[in-house]
């Protein structure tokens, strides 16, 4: 019986949205003034109307750079209820970076979206959760702009800066019930934003309901080396979660320019997996039956902040960041004889961020900016296996109790200035030092490194319809705390042994993209990108019968592709559009246990969606449909090899309607095609390079997939 997560994922809000078709819209890249507006208006007439030409003054416009501009008007025809809805649907353009992820501690702007010409100063409540709660009415304009550019290191290739001023009280709200056979209806989903303006001072919060059940059901079949079958499991898997929570910003600027900054966001974490299976052996003659439940409570919690003052000549920005992340948890099996095993776990995780950045500069911009942080992890774990009929055994399990410390501090000098016409550079250079402790059952330990960090992007504005960008840069990856403790999982009889000698991987990382513009068409983005990879994280044997997680010496990928927005109104289609984003990736890696050389393992193999959007004209209708596919590489492990993969195409159609009484009104189906979800896993006697003892696979429906979305403002 499997326990692990499936690739029901595919059928999330993510797709059940349509994010490809985001990617249309219209905009030029310059937008006259419409007529009778004065120039030289006042601003602070300018900031309550809102109006576009006459705020080109606007403090946090960076409208002398900007590739391309958008207003409300370039997406009319989309209805758009928050700045979430423009952004997603500016052509070649798409949302990156932030969610707290992947970078390590704040570290340089790495989110592609400035509100009002700056960064936010948070992870989980970041800039692009922030355009959700920002009401479309109250967007000024949007600028495309070529990240090297700007006086903000660390971004590189487009980004968007939405110039907005809240009105003095206003709200949306959307509501998105899903309703599924067998796993059950999802119907308190939704999200409810209000935002607001009084003098210098703006400020946005939202409640979001995320409480849905997915789930798959079908068969799987375990062979023997011979391909006869042993065993045969008719499965069902249900899978609830609940990631509601709260969040609010505000912003403050006084009348001499200072600048504060303030985000807070709180949310449940709850995961439960249960997956019952009826077992049959080779003649289908009944065995029993087995049921493995994965159920995790937790919350997350972030506060952030930063304040701007001027300086001598120049500008000092103070930031402070606080986090926890609570992750407690029981993972239970009950097998064919009714024994029962259960792995327990209690984790808390902290993470507290000082950072301050000056920058001065004239004909340059000069910054240097200074890090330190401190992450924790604690954590305790214990293995319990009762017999049937008999009294509950504590199995010791090393290394899956322990407190683990990194103590970190990172400094970086950049510096950017235009070195001909339309070419921008910009250097950062500089360094990070850690310590990271380990103090646990299976050992204490400490150790410090030294890790060199910086990079050199150009923006080459080529013509006014094509913009270049290229980087190189020296980066030092996020370190998982989790991946140093030891685990079980108990449905599939595995476990990982602790390693406290992990070290962060690092990487050279290049990338070059362009963005080409067709006017009255659409834009394309076409993209290159490599890595060379030092302290690659995967699994490696650390003892003749053992493996953990630890530090492959090299590996390296590439990745191509391109993605965009055609209209297809020149093609005698009025109101029609099409989207498509295509991408693939190859890796290379020594293999720690054969030496030969394959793919990372869980990574990109390739993605290709394609989408179509007609939005009938003189009407409030419009539909769409999408396709795409998507495959991963293989999972290794020093025993065994797996494979999770979806059959066939995904395919989604909407219809919407734009004005029901005054909301926008969409019905969706999810999964047109019925693809499954598809696995299997080849399971060796003793490791890879031994006989084979079984191979699985399943094959697991999930159905049609209905969604209701309604929109509105308050």
């Amino acid at each position: 019986m499997k326990s692990e997560k499936p690739i029901w994922v595919l059928a999330s809000a993510s797709l059940m949205t349509f994010s490809t078709p985001a990617y249309a819209g219209e905009g030029d890249v310059e937008t006259a003034p419409p007529e009778g507006v004065e120039a030289e208006a006042d601003e602070e007439a300018v900031l309550e109307s809102g109006d576009y030409a006459a705020s080109v003054e606007l403090k946090g416009s960076l409208q002398d750079q900007a590739n391309r501009v958008f207003t409300k008007a370039d997406f009319e025809r989309f209805a758009p209820r928050t700045a979430l809805d423009m952004v997603s649907r500016i052509p070649g353009f798409s949302i990156s970076g932030g969610n707290g992820g992947g970078q390590r501690g704040l570290g340089q702007a790495s989110q592609n979206i400035l509100l009002n010409g700056q960064r936010v100063s948070a992870k989980s409540n970041d800039a692009a959760t922030t355009l959700s709660r920002i009401d479309a009415d109250d967007v000024i304009r949007i600028e495309v702009v070529d990240g090297a550019t700007l006086d903000i290191p660390g971004l590189t290739g487009e980004v968007a800066n939405i110039l907005y001023r809240a009105s003095e009280m206003g709200g949306t709200f959307e509501w998105t019930p899903q309703f599924r056979k067998r796993v059950g209806h999802s119907i308190l989903v939704g999200e409810l934003a209000l935002n607001g303006r009084k003098g210098n001072t703006e400020w946005n919060a939202s409640i979001t309901a995320d409480r849905r059940f997915q789930g798959h059901w079908g068969p799987e079949t375990v062979f023997d080396p011979d391909g006869d079958i042993l065993l045969r499991r008719d499965e069902f898997g249900r899978y609830p979660q609940n990631r509601s929570g709260v969040a609010a910003s505000l912003a403050r600027e006084a009348d001499n320019g200072n600048k504060l900054n303030l985000n807070a966001s709180a949310g449940l974490r709850h995961f439960a997996n249960r997956i019952e299976g009826d077992v049959f052996d080779g003649t289908d003659l009944f065995l029993g039956s087995e049921v493995a439940d994965n159920d995790f409570n937790g919350y997350d919690l972030e506060l952030g902040g930063d304040y701007e003052f001027a300086l001598a000549s120049g500008r000092l920005k103070l930031i402070g960041l606080q986090r926890f992340e609570s992750r407690p948890g029981e993972n239970r099996f009950t097998n064919l004889d009714g024994d029962v095993s259960e792995f327990i776990v209690d984790r808390l995780g902290r993470e507290s961020v000082v950072r301050s950045e000056y920058r001065w500069g004239d004909k340059a911009d000069w910054q240097v900016s200074l890090e330190g942080a401190l992450n924790t992890l604690d954590s305790e774990a214990e293995l319990l296996f009762t017999p049937v009929g008999g009294s509950v055994i504590d199995i010791p399990v090393p290394g899956a109790n322990a407190t683990i410390k990194e103590k970190r501090a990172e400094a970086i000098l950049s510096y950017g200035r235009p070195i001909a016409e339309g070419l921008t550079l910009q250097l950062n250079l500089g360094g990070e030092y850690s310590r990271i402790s380990v103090d646990g059952d299976a050992g204490s330990g400490a150790r410090t490194y030294w890790r060199p960090k910086g990079s050199v992007s150009l923006a080459w504005r080529a013509s006014p319809s094509l913009a270049v960008n290229a980087e190189v840069e020296r980066r030092v990856d996020q370190l998982s705390f989790f991946d140093f403790l030891a685990a079980v999982d108990i449905a599939n009889d595995t476990n990982r042994a602790t390693n406290i000698s992990l070290v962060p991987s690092q990487r050279w990382r290049g990338r070059i993209e362009a963005t080409k513009t067709f006017e009255g068409i659409g834009a394309i983005n076409p993209f290159f990108e490599f890595a060379f990879i030092e302290d690659k994280i995967e699994i490696v044997p650390i003892s003749s019968t053992e493996e953990a997680l630890g530090n492959v010496d090299s590996a390296s990928a590439f990745w191509a592709g391109v993605q965009g927005t055609l209209e297809l109104n020149k093609l005698g289609w009025k109101g029609a559009r099409l989207g498509f984003n295509a991408s693939a990736q190859k890796t290379y890696i020594d293999d720690p246990l054969l030496g030969d050389e394959r793919d990372i393992s869980q990574v990109l193999d390739y993605f290709v969606s394609a989408n179509i959007r007609h939005d009938i004209p003189e009407t409030n209708w419009a539909w769409g449909v999408e396709v795409n596919r998507n495959r991963m590489t293989p999972f290794y492990r020093l025993d065994q090899v797996s494979f999770r993969y979806n059959t066939g195409v995904q395919g989604n159609v909407f219809v919407e309607n734009k004005d029901v009484a005054g909301l926008t009104i969409r019905a969706a189906v999810i999964n047109l095609f019925d693809s499954k979800d598809g696995f299997w896993r080849d399971v060796y006697a003793d490791r890879r390079d031994g006989p084979l003892a079984f191979r699985e696979e399943q094959l697991r429906e999930y159905g049609r997939i209905f969604q209701l979305s309604v929109k509105g403002n308050i």
